[in-house]
C-alpha cells in the first residue's frame, strides 16, 4: 500500500462548491488513515482545455496535470455533484481528454452529493458506467449526500450519517 497513490478529483469548477467543502472532510479522514493522496480540482483546469486538449494537441500545463493526477495515481475518488440529474459536464469533458490508458486497471471511489433527495445516484451510476467503460473498477459503496445545503452548515459536514459513511468510505478505498 505505500507505493500507491490516491487522487482525490472534485468533479465541478464551481468556485466555493459544496463538493470541495465535502472534499475537506473526506481528505481530513484520509490524512487519519495516513493514506497518500493529491487533490485535483476541475476549477484548477486550464481556461481552454476542451479545445487544446481534446483532440491530443497537449500543452505542458494539462500534460503536468495529467501526470501528477491521473498516471501517478493507483486509485482515484471522485466527488460527484448533481448538476441536472447528471454529473456536471466539466468532468466528462475532463476524462474526455485524458487518454484511456492512464485509466484502465484502477479502482475508483465515488461519493455523491446533491441538493435533493437521491444523493447524485443517478450521476453516480452514470459515472460508473464511464469508468466500466474505461476498465476502471469501482467500490460497491458509493455515498449518496442528499440534502446538502442542509448537513453542510458553514463548510462543516454536521450530518453523523454522513461522516460516518464517508470514515467507511475513506477506509475501504484505504484497502482496496
Amino acid at each position: 500500500m505505500k507505493d500507491e497513490k490516491l487522487t482525490v478529483i472534485i468533479g465541478t469548477h464551481r468556485p466555493n462548491s459544496n463538493s470541495e467543502m465535502v472534499a475537506q472532510h473526506y481528505l481530513n479522514e484520509l490524512k487519519k488513515l495516513e493514506v497518500n493522496f493529491s487533490v485535483l480540482s476541475l476549477k484548477d483546469l486550464p481556461t481552454d482545455f476542451l479545445f487544446t486538449e481534446m483532440f491530443g494537441s497537449r500543452t505542458a500545463s494539462f500534460e503536468t496535470m495529467i501526470e501528477t493526477y491521473i498516471v501517478s495515481a493507483t486509485k482515484f475518488v471522485f466527488i460527484i455533484p448533481e448538476y441536472n440529474g447528471g454529473f456536471p459536464g466539466i468532468l466528462k469533458s475532463f476524462i474526455d481528454c485524458v487518454p484511456p490508458v492512464h485509466f484502465q486497471g484502477k479502482k475508483a471511489g465515488l461519493i455523491g452529493l446533491s441538493s435533493g433527495v437521491a444523493g447524485a445516484l443517478r450521476p453516480m451510476d452514470q459515472f460508473t458506467n464511464v469508468l466500466n467503460y474505461l476498465k476502471v473498477t469501482v467500490l460497491y459503496l458509493k455515498p449518496k449526500l442528499s440534502g446538502i445545503d442542509r448537513i453542510l452548515v458553514n463548510g462543516v459536514l454536521n450530518d453523523e450519517f454522513a461522516t460516518n459513511a464517508l470514515a467507511e468510505h475513506a477506509t475501504l478505498m484505504r484497502d482496496f
